[in-house]
């Protein structure tokens, strides 16, 4: 009995430690990402191991978790209101809409929220790893390098300081690997080893660890014998400030382009809010001068607001033209204002006065320095004809060369490779609008990687663009979009580079209505092609972002001869849809839970296609547990049984089939009371002797013999039980 109490004190103890060394990935995670309430991760991760210690039931531990995930999200994300109806039903229709934006491939639009429950499922995950590792395998060694790893590189790469977390970890991970050894040893040998001696090997081991740390500490550290070799790596391949003294820099709105390339920060400060009901790409800038290196402007008059129109910023056909609102509140002072495409009029709540670029669009306040303000926009947003655009040629852009010679102006030092490229993705494509299509597409298709940390700086006989074509591949919007300006410039397509904010993170206020945050985060280029006899037109070549461009595909598709020739049928069909659409906006009266799931979730076919994944998830996460729930199942079947020999021969044949199922499978040819006698050795009883003393019997004809059959089945719940851990 004392044996079996210290066992479960060293098995806590093993416990503690493990924890001890999951909560320093977390460190570093909250400082680098800006992470707030790491208290709650903190605690479900001690939830998850003290349940597992426990050996709860999953029917129980699942719901308690869930439960403690979902008020952890209503508490961080929802504040003084986080237990109020109104506040789940933010919650779920966060997730639901995270959801959409999965489906469709929005990444950057996913919640913080949804972000965050994804963060606690992993550490649910982990949880679990850890007693796999603990008490199955006995090894801790993948997770303790791990995360040696983890902190070394942080260390190394990153501002976070990680030199007291490494000397933590070396403590506890081979204080692990030391408690483990003797039990791994123990189990390979199917021998069990007396407490005693147990803690005969350790107690050296514990000594000797703590000694070391202590000198760790107090002894003074040495300087370095050479240089940090970090730079020098980073120099040689490429990445980091190439000597220019810029070092990492830290992401947001920067009107200085000279030099681009380079890791950077991220930076979550709140730039501005914009109220308004649709996404937007928010423009402030474009550049068109390409230096190799980077972006220059050349910029020409300015005209004050007080004319009552913009420039020329954007082109498209607006088949009917609704105006949209946009209510901007900045937080951050910027030298010039964001504005949504399609600009029409700009009025700032305040009353200063602001003027506007013409080449370039900036919008600038009148003002000697930057101040905070809010202002409202009315946009049009541009919508653009398939069928016109696929009628664009290139021969229609020979007229304009002398008016667009800015936008196809290159460097002469430009290397060939470049134009030999842009002419090889584009030698198929027939008009203009495909052509930049094809280029737009091309770097998802050929192994580019979108990144802000490992990020080269071109050295000083290099292109920035023919360097993140051919050699790096690795790169952010700055690497994406200068590169197919250049490419669409090459094939003698008008493009120019464009500077603002991608449209941010969705949100809703208290009266539900959408606003979006934009960080520096968000700080964003992209492109503008000219498109002959249509304008300029926006595309998005970067990696995980969607662009904006609204396109009408208006193709005409094929039809029989007396459709194409019954100018009638066509209006009475679409006001009968439209009468449809009508009544069943009047007559649906759904619960607010459905009015949320969107249109993509409420199909037959993606309903088809969750159930139908969802019951093969189930049926896969039933048959790797079914040791865990099979001899529950079982127990329960037989208590409901006559009791006889009948049904204790299934109930040992049952036994069998779970021992072989957790790995004491019995070798072919072996008689079953040797086996019997080596699973007891294992376990240290006869039990399993004494029933198969009493199946043996029965097999060999003496069923008639007389049996406790009530005190065989006790035995033989305890034991098949026992076997689910």
């Amino acid at each position: 009995m004392k044996d079996v109490r210290i066992d479960k004190w060293l098995v806590i103890l093993l416990y503690i430690l493990a924890y001890f060394m999951t909560i320093e990935w977390l460190k570093p995670v909250a400082e680098l990402t800006d992470t707030g309430h790491i208290s709650h991760f903190y605690g479900f991760i001690g939830m998850s191991l003290l349940f597992g210690l426990l050996r709860i039931p999953g029917w129980i531990v699942v719901p308690i978790k869930v439960i403690y995930i979902t008020l952890s999200l209503q508490f961080v994300f929802r504040g003084n209101e986080w237990l109020t109806s109104e506040a789940l039903k933010m919650t779920v229709s966060d997730i639901a809409q995270s959801l959409t934006f999965i489906w469709s491939g929005q990444w950057m639009e996913i919640s913080y929220l949804f972000r965050t429950g994804l963060f606690f499922i992993l550490l649910w995950m982990l949880a679990y790893l850890i007693r796999f590792w603990i008490e199955y395998r006995k090894s801790i060694m993948l997770f303790f390098g791990m995360t040696v790893v983890f902190l070394s590189v942080v260390d190394t790469f990153t501002t976070f300081d990680a030199s007291f977390a490494i000397l933590r970890v070396m403590v506890i991970g081979l204080l692990l690997l030391g408690l483990l050894f003797p039990l791994r040893l123990s189990a390979k040998t199917k021998t069990k080893l007396p407490i005693r001696s147990y803690f005969n090997v350790i107690a050296p081991l514990g000594g000797l660890l703590l000694f070391v740390a202590i000198v760790a500490v107090l002894v003074p550290v040495k300087e370095p014998a050479w240089p940090d070799p970090v730079p020098f790596i980073r120099s040689a391949a490429g990445l980091g400030d190439s000597g220019n003294g810029q070092g990492i820099s830290k992401v947001g709105y920067d009107p200085d382009d000279t030099q681009l390339g380079g890791p950077f920060q991220p930076d979550d400060s709140i730039v501005f809010e914009a109220y308004v009901d649709s996404r937007q790409y928010w423009r402030m800038e474009t550049k068109n001068t390409y230096t190799s290196k980077g972006w220059i402007q050349f910029s020409s008059e300015e005209y004050p607001e007080s004319q009552g129109s913009f420039s020329g910023v954007i082109g498209g056909q607006v088949l009917i033209p609704p105006r949209q609102r946009a209510e901007v509140e900045m937080y951050e002072p910027l030298p010039i204002l964001p504005y949504p495409y399609g600009l029409q009029d700009l009025q700032t709540i305040e009353g200063l006065l602001y003027k506007q670029e013409i080449d370039s669009g900036k919008l600038t306040l009148n003002s000697d320095e930057p101040i905070d303000m809010t202002y409202q926009t009315e946009f049009v947003p541009p919508e653009y004809s398939l069928k016109e655009l696929r009628e664009t040629d290139m021969a229609s852009l020979d007229s304009l060369r002398f008016e667009m010679d800015e936008f196809l102006d290159l460097p002469d030092e430009l290397p060939a490779r470049v134009n030999d490229l842009a002419q090889e993705v584009t030698k198929s494509s027939p008009s203009v609008y495909q052509k930049a299509q094809a280029i737009e597409r091309y770097f998802g298709r050929s192994g580019f990687v979108y990144s802000r940390d490992e990020v080269a700086v071109p050295k000083e006989n290099e292109d920035y663009v023919d360097q993140f074509l051919f050699e790096t591949k690795r790169g952010y919007c700055d690497n994406f979009s200068s590169s197919m300006v250049v490419m669409l410039r090459s094939v003698g397509i008008p493009a120019r580079w464009v500077k603002g904010f991608a449209p941010g993170q969705l949100n809703r206020d208290d009266n539900r209505d959408k606003y979006y945050t934009v960080t520096n985060n968000q700080a964003h280029s992209w492109v503008e092609a000219y498109m002959p006899g249509i304008g300029w037109m926006p595309f998005e070549p970067t990696i995980g972002f969607n662009g904006i461009s609204n396109v009408n595909f208006d193709i005409e598709v094929a039809k029989d001869d007396e459709q194409e020739q019954d100018p009638i049928k066509r209006p009475e069909k679409k006001k009968k849809e439209q009468d449809q659409q009508a009544a069943k906006r009047k007559n649906n009266q759904e619960s607010w839970l459905l009015q949320i799931i969107p249109e993509w979730l409420r199909s037959w076919v993606t309903v088809s296609i969750i159930a139908g994944g969802a019951v093969v998830v189930l049926a896969v996460g039933l048959y790797t547990t079914r040791k865990k729930w099979l001899p529950r199942v079982a127990v329960r079947q037989s208590r409901s049984k006559s009791e006889g020999w009948e049904t204790f021969a299934i109930q040992y044949e049952q036994l069998l089939k779970q021992l072989n199922r957790i790995g004491i499978r019995k070798p072919a040819g072996m008689t079953l009371s040797n086996y019997a006698k080596e699973v007891d050795r294992m376990r240290g009883d006869d039990i399993m002797s004494t029933l198969t003393v009493a199946y043996e019997k029965g097999l060999y004809g003496q069923r008639e013999t007389q049996q406790d059959w009530t005190e065989l089945r006790k035995i033989w719940e305890d034991l098949i039980i026992e076997t689910t851990g």
